[in-house]
């Protein structure tokens, strides 16, 4: 009797883990189609960081040229933000970016004078 249930503990074990590897690969592949996650993740490639400092550019992060207007850097931060954030994303793992776009947004905020 115990072999059998060690049977169908292991039969278990093998069924949930092809069911969140199935899950999982369609969670990246959704997060890869993303257009804004897309864009998010083309601009925080740093490339050779040899010849510069390292460290994030805020602009960067919000995937946006630091000439643009302030009303353009709030409507993507905000459009970010609702992508990205725990409880909207539909998404579990978004919270890093969520806090990098937030931390890159204060940034800007800083630099630019907004209170």
């Amino acid at each position: 009797m115990e072999d059998q249930v060690k049977k169908a503990q292991k039969r278990m074990t093998e069924a949930t883990a092809e069911m969140m590897s199935g899950w999982l690969s369609q969670m990246l592949q959704g997060m890869c189609n993303d257009p804004v996650l897309g864009e998010l993740w083309s601009a925080m490639k740093m490339g050779n960081q040899s010849s510069r400092t390292a460290g994030i550019d805020s602009y960067q992060v919000l995937g946006l040229d630091k000439a643009v207007a302030d009303d353009q850097v709030k409507k993507r931060y905000r459009e970010l933000v609702v992508r990205l954030h725990p409880d909207t994303a539909g998404v579990k793992g978004t919270e890093f970016l969520f806090q990098l776009v937030t931390a890159a947004y204060q940034q800007i905020s800083k630099d630019r004078g907004w209170r």
